[in-house]
């Protein structure tokens, strides 16, 4: 049961550690390279092309990519899980 509680307890932190990530990035990303003021198009037109927010969007974009993939492989790995307990019961 050990090892059970374990596994919980990782996959939230796995989970809650991508959202807090992706949520820090997104706004780092608005608040430097693409402001929600009357400046921002100005801003924006200007910083597009710049190393600094061209990472923080692509890190931010595949975030969102693994984060499905994290619930897709704990999915599948509760219905394997549960498939191989029935059948040793």
């Amino acid at each position: 049961m050990g090892i059970l509680i374990y596994t919980i307890l990782q996959f939230i932190s796995i989970v809650l550690t991508t959202c807090l990530v992706h949520w820090i990035l997104v706004n780092l990303y608005t608040n430097i390279c693409a402001p929600l003021n009357w400046m921002g198009p100005l801003i924006t037109f200007i910083n597009l092309g710049s190393p600094l927010c061209q990472f923080m969007n692509y890190v931010q974009f595949e975030l969102a990519k693994h984060y499905i993939t994290i619930w897709v492989s704990a999915g599948t790995g509760l219905i394997v899980w549960a498939s191989s307990f029935l059948k040793l019961s």
